[in-house]
């Protein structure tokens, strides 16, 4: 599932406009959002986080943002390639070096805890409680012979 669709891309590139005969096409620039949002999925698998991501609406919001800045730098790219005046960068760098913080901020787990996985409960550290059955197995477990980790 892709979190941008074409209009949200055009907001981004509003002197552009993609259709059967632009370079690139709208079918190109529609493939390049399935396949940026992709990208951001196994970002986001990596972190354990389930895709595609459906809530807080933030996150999803900042994701829409970010799946339209990835396909908007890669179309502009094709664009232009080479195209930078004496100190200025063509607008496709700026949204290639936004996008990437953003997939590297997804790498890091740098997300609302409402999308990451839940912490364990501190139940989770100790082995000695009367119902173990309500915590989850601990990080660490040691052997009556005081030996195995």
């Amino acid at each position: 599932m892709s979190y941008c669709s074409l209009t949200d891309v055009q907001e981004l590139t509003p002197k552009f406009t993609f259709n059967a005969t632009s370079t690139p096409t709208q079918t190109q620039v529609e493939s390049l959002i399935t396949k940026i949002a992709v990208e951001i999925d196994a970002a986001l698998e990596v972190q354990g986080i389930t895709i595609p991501v459906t809530e807080p609406a933030n996150f999803v919001a900042w994701l829409k943002n970010l799946n339209a800045l990835g396909v908007a730098y890669r179309a502009m790219q094709g664009m232009f390639p080479s195209t930078a005046e004496k100190d200025s960068l063509p607008a496709w760098q700026t949204y290639r070096k936004d996008y990437r913080e953003g997939l590297d901020a997804i790498r890091k787990g740098e997300m609302p805890a409402s999308v990451t996985s839940s912490p364990a409960s501190v139940g989770a550290y100790y082995t000695d409680s009367a119902d173990q059955s309500a915590y989850p197995d601990p990080v660490f477990r040691k052997s009556s012979a005081d030996k195995d980790f």
